[in-house]
């Protein structure tokens, strides 16, 4: 579904509305552009260094292992060639780093107007101006982004139109500390009501009933108890009922595009430790024995702690007055979160506009918990309904 959905590029934003007009600038900040921008001064270097034979050496130690007679050694492709790419690559990551960086809108509010001055990468600067009047509402959404191996979270809490191109941002934080408590602030001082896009559509809901906790909803009427239990359990969720506690997780793990990117990337770099740990001379030859038996004991502890995030399971534990959220690896368990039960106001199934992938978000005042992001949503929809009535009961 597609409620407009404007990509900000800022990780960290809040326009404050306590002095008007008030300002603010969405653009990627320099500590998220940093590593790329890093690694990719590495790559151009090291191939730049191997194309003007920093490495040529290697082939006079090779030859010097030839018996007299033996064939001359020829590469099957040209040392060249790879040189090349580790140069484009590196020169690219550059790139895209620095256009991130140029891209940005500048934002400004006078309490009646909403003004929007927005530079892209190429072309001329655009400027739109919109009425306050012409806006729904303050939606507030939740979206994954990829960072490494993990997968996070970005809150957002934007002034929204049915023009995406007017859409500004409010509040964006990778933490989701307090942010219902922002999302009803923007909304009471805009006057506006507070919306969130759920699998049932654009939903619009009062800012006085944001504070009020789900069961309190549920005694007004807001919210209804409509779950089954005679209902077929879904084939992707596993439910266990214990003593003191019922048990909900993904029965199994679901691969998408960031995993085949992952486990590409962890092949690539076992292959290489194996191809060190099988001539270990050719490398010792040009680094220091600590910087070779560091970086691929470094590599080494890289590649296990990827796999263990990579086959990383949720569960969500509900015990009589809380509702906890664990990460199960491999070989252990780690508790992620936990919210009180008279805390939550809010059980929906939320969609991440990124990967069109839908989850269910599990919101009080000060912190959100997130369940199923990969998934079916018949099968989100059902745990919503069961976590409503546990919490409601």
């Amino acid at each position: 579904m597609d409620y407009g959905t404007p990509e900000h590029f800022s990780y960290k934003l809040e326009l404050r509305l306590d002095k008007l007009p008030a300002r603010v600038s969405d653009r990627t900040n320099w500590s998220f552009l940093l590593p790329g921008i890093v690694f990719g001064i590495l790559l151009f270097l090291l191939g730049g260094y191997e194309l003007f034979n920093g490495f040529r050496d290697l082939e006079s130690g090779l030859n010097e292992l030839a018996v007299s007679g033996a064939a001359e050694y020829k590469p099957l492709v040209s040392p060249v060639f790879f040189d090349v790419v580790f140069m484009v690559v590196g020169l690219g990551m550059i790139a895209a780093s620095i256009a991130s960086y140029i891209r940005y809108k500048k934002i400004i509010f006078d309490g009646k107007t909403v003004f929007i001055g927005w530079r892209k990468v190429s072309g001329k600067k655009v400027i739109i101006r919109e009425n306050i009047k012409n806006y729904t509402g303050v939606r507030f959404r939740i979206e994954f982004y990829q960072l490494g191996f993990l997968s996070k979270n970005r809150y957002i809490i934007e002034l929204y139109h049915k023009d995406s191109q007017k859409i500004i941002p409010l509040y964006i934080s990778t933490s989701p500390k307090n942010i219902r408590k922002i999302w009803e602030y923007y909304a009471r001082q805009l006057g506006l009501p507070a919306l969130v896009n759920t699998d049932e559509g654009l939903i619009s809901r009062e800012v006085k009933n944001l504070d009020k906790s789900l069961k309190e909803m549920a005694e007004l009427g807001y919210v209804i108890d409509n779950f089954d239990a005679h209902e077929k359990l879904p084939s992707t969720v596993a439910y266990v009922r214990k003593k003191d506690k019922i048990v909900l997780k993904a029965r199994k793990i679901v691969w998408d595009a960031y995993n085949i990117i992952a486990w590409a990337a962890i092949i690539s770099a076992g292959a290489l430790i194996i191809l060190a740990a099988l001539n270990p001379q050719i490398f010792l030859s040009n680094l220091a024995p600590a910087v070779f038996y560091g970086g691929c004991g470094g590599m080494l502890l890289i590649i296990v702690c990827a796999v263990f995030v990579l086959f990383r399971k949720e569960k969500l534990v509900l015990k009589k007055h809380k509702i906890v959220n664990t990460h199960k690896y491999m070989l252990f368990s780690t508790k992620h979160d936990e919210m009180p039960k008279q805390e939550i106001e809010a059980i929906d199934v939320t969609e991440n506009p990124q990967t069109g992938r839908y989850f269910v978000s599990i919101i009080s005042d000060s912190k959100t918990i997130e369940f199923g992001a990969k998934l079916p949503i018949e099968d989100l929809r059902w745990v919503k309904r069961f976590l409503i009535h546990e919490v409601i009961k």
